[in-house]
């Protein structure tokens, strides 16, 4: 019992972390069964990551399904980065994330990551057109307030644009709203391509429900999952967006927030009063 626990959490990889100035901001993985240990299936996955992070920024809107091998030598993968960054950020963020977990959870059968700018999934069975929602982040520039009008009235425009993205070829789509003395603020919000949607949709209402009393009266957070991303802030997305971390955006002082850091807390304390 003590080492199958013991294995669980070895398997669990969770956490904010800067590699190179690419805020990692979670991921998970599971054991590898026996056959995703073989020297071919670890061959198609180091292609199919190198691919990711080579193909995904050349593709309009920065979005890539693609599939690896044949029969149990196959591995399947989606990556998106946001769609305004550069193609060079976003595979940065690609490979210095990936090299998180790999280092961490060598012998992989299922991955999900979700970074500050990107984020990747694979597994040995398909999984494309699956809404991701068990783990997301949330983080604020932990600095700034609105009035609570100001921000209610931002809020309900993020609300809006989670609802207008899906309907866009590209499933990405930017907001504003004028808060008059205040100035505007504007939104950004994303889809990995894959989803439904209805899917889509759900995505992003679950992060709205999830964080909105984390970045109550913020001017400036973001909302992040495997599946989709939101961003909003009192600087215009530009469309044009190179650098490695959103600005102000994960720049320093900031807050985050995680969904799931309750159950692995519990898990944690059991493991350690088993432990003991």
């Amino acid at each position: 019992m003590k080492m199958l626990m013991l294995s669980t959490m070895m398997f669990i990889i969770t956490g904010i972390i800067q590699v190179n100035g690419i805020t990692h901001l979670g991921s998970e993985c599971s054991q590898a069964p026996n056959s995703t240990r073989n020297p071919v299936y670890q061959q198609n996955l180091r292609t199919l990551l190198s691919s990711l992070a080579k193909n995904t920024p050349l593709q309009e809107g920065k979005f890539l399904n693609t599939s690896v091998g044949n029969s149990s030598n196959q591995v399947h993968g989606v990556a998106w980065c946001r769609a305004d960054v550069s193609s060079n950020t976003c595979s940065e963020c690609l490979t210095r994330s990936t090299s998180i977990p790999l280092r961490d959870c060598p012998e992989i059968k299922d991955l999900v990551i979700w970074a500050s700018l990107c984020s990747l999934r694979f597994s040995n069975t398909s999984f494309f057109g699956e809404l991701w929602n068990s783990s997301s982040s949330s983080s604020s520039n932990g600095h700034e307030l609105d009035e609570p009008s100001v921000f209610s009235r931002g809020f309900a425009m993020m609300e809006e644009l989670g609802r207008n993205v899906s309907s866009q070829p590209l499933m990405f789509d930017t907001s504003v709203v004028d808060v008059g003395n205040d100035g505007k603020r504007y939104g950004f919000g994303q889809c990995s391509r894959d989803l439904s949607e209805t899917d889509c949709e759900n995505c992003f209402g679950e992060l709205l429900t999830t964080y909105r009393k984390f970045v109550l009266n913020r001017t400036g957070w973001e909302m992040l999952g495997v599946s989709c991303g939101l961003w909003y802030d009192d600087v215009r997305f530009d469309g044009n967006y190179s650098g490695l971390t959103p600005t102000p955006i994960g720049s320093g002082g900031g807050e985050r927030w995680s969904k799931g850091d309750v159950i692995l807390g519990f898990v944690a304390f059991l493991l350690l009063h088993w432990i003991a």
